[in-house]
């Protein structure tokens, strides 16, 4: 079983091989009809214009029709002769029905020029749809142009075959299509699985490696808290200094296997989730409160703007280390004297969250990468200030858990805006 990213991956990679195949498939049918039809309908226009030179000889010879009573009253074959300057009829041959009139009636559509053709597609008042190809070449005699025959082909047969064939070849497509989808998934799958497999391995290791680390790092810890609460301890300061930094380097090791494990939850999307309705104003000012001794110890203003009566039902114990952990993040990053920004407000059936900060801003380059595990955009400073670079990827996997989505916007005019949007109702 693949985890969820891996399986998304995969129905979108089939779903952009099908789209793929699917066009090519659309293009080649369309390609195959359009040539079809236009070398069709050259040759009958070629064709067209031949016959009207050997009824025009037959007539000069006989005075023999163009065209049979049969054809005529069929409309499969019509025909039109007038003399040379289309001045007087010679022959009308457009019969009595409704084609021969609907010709007459688009008689400016004919062709003007000698020894071409074009197709006519006429519709009478009752609906019915008539297709025919005109053709006009001159009747010599001798070196005498002594008229100009008109003819015309009743091309609905082809029409019809036309339809047929396109039909076929849609069909023949879709047939195509599926297996072009089945094909897609099978590649899809194939190319996607290795790395899904090499990453299936890596997650299980660091969440191995984290859940391995628990207890010595408890055990560590119990031993350092011991040596610190001896009063009458014989440590030098060299030695009471060392026990205080291996005190915090536990704690921080502790917080990042913790994290580690979360994230690793998150990717197995095996994230608990305790769905109740959380109250958002209160949990606003509640984390606010919090953190306001810190901000206040680091020279910074904490201003609120949270709505009242914002409530959504999701985690609160996972909504308010989003908060923390965007609250943190902005302090790292602000320079003294500046203020940070909670924003909390409902924007139709959404909760809008959003942590201003005053700081040195972030790169378009490093937006694109803040959400990645152990990234920091100035790596010295976060690792002065304990920083880990995993709080932005809990803070994705906290949103996402909960429906959500979250980005960083520019502050005017400096700084950053953590701006997360969430769904009133639970996903």
């Amino acid at each position: 079983m693949w985890n969820k990213p891996f399986e998304k991956l995969r129905r979108r990679m089939t779903c952009l091989y099908a789209a793929i195949f699917g066009a090519l498939i659309l293009v080649i049918v369309a390609a195959a009809y359009t040539f079809i039809w236009w070398e069709i309908l050259a040759y009958e226009k070629e064709n067209l214009v031949a016959q009207i030179y050997h009824e025009g000889e037959e007539w000069v010879e006989s005075e023999e029709a163009p065209c049979s009573e049969a054809a005529i009253r069929s409309g499969k074959m019509l025909a039109y002769f007038v003399n040379a300057d289309g001045s007087k009829v010679i022959l009308n041959q457009l019969g009595t029905g409704e084609a021969g009139q609907e010709l007459m009636s688009h008689k400016d559509d004919w062709p003007k020029k000698l020894n071409t053709s074009r197709l006519l597609r006429m519709q009478s008042a009752n609906g019915a749809s008539y297709r025919y190809l005109a053709a006009v070449a001159p009747v010599i005699d001798g070196d005498k142009q002594v008229g100009r025959l008109y003819m015309f082909k009743n091309m609905q047969f082809y029409y019809n075959a036309a339809y047929k064939t396109l039909f076929l070849l849609l069909c023949m497509a879709l047939i195509l299509y599926f297996a072009a989808c089945y094909f897609g998934y099978w590649l899809a799958e194939r190319n996607i699985r290795p790395i899904s497999n090499m990453y299936a391995k890596q997650q299980q290791f660091t969440a191995d490696a984290s859940h391995e680390m628990r207890t010595p790092l408890a055990v560590m810890k119990l031993a350092v808290q011991g040596l610190q609460e001896v009063e009458d301890s014989r440590l030098s300061d060299f030695a009471k200094e060392s026990v205080n930094m291996l005190q915090s380097e536990s704690e921080r090791l502790s917080r990042l296997t913790e994290n580690l494990m979360t994230l690793a939850r998150s990717d197995e999307d095996i994230l608990p989730v305790y769905t109740a309705q959380v109250d958002i104003t209160a949990l606003c000012k509640k984390v606010a409160s919090q953190m306001s001794l810190l901000t206040a110890e680091k020279k910074l203003q904490l201003k609120q703007e949270i709505q009242d009566n914002l409530v959504m039902q999701g985690d609160e114990m996972a909504l308010s280390r989003l908060l923390i952990i965007l609250l943190d993040n902005a302090m790292k990053y602000s320079p003294e004297q500046t203020q940070i920004t909670l924003r909390a407000a409902k924007v139709k059936t959404h909760l809008v969250l959003e942590v201003r900060d005053e700081g040195f801003g972030i790169s378009d380059e490093d937006k694109q990468k803040i959400f990645d595990r152990f990234f920091r955009v100035d790596k010295a400073r976060s690792r002065s200030h304990g920083g880990l670079g995993l709080g932005l990827s809990l803070a994705l996997a906290i949103v996402r858990q909960h429906g959500g989505s979250i980005k960083v916007l520019d502050n005017k005019p400096r700084g950053t805006v953590m701006y997360v949007k969430l769904p009133t109702a639970a996903k």
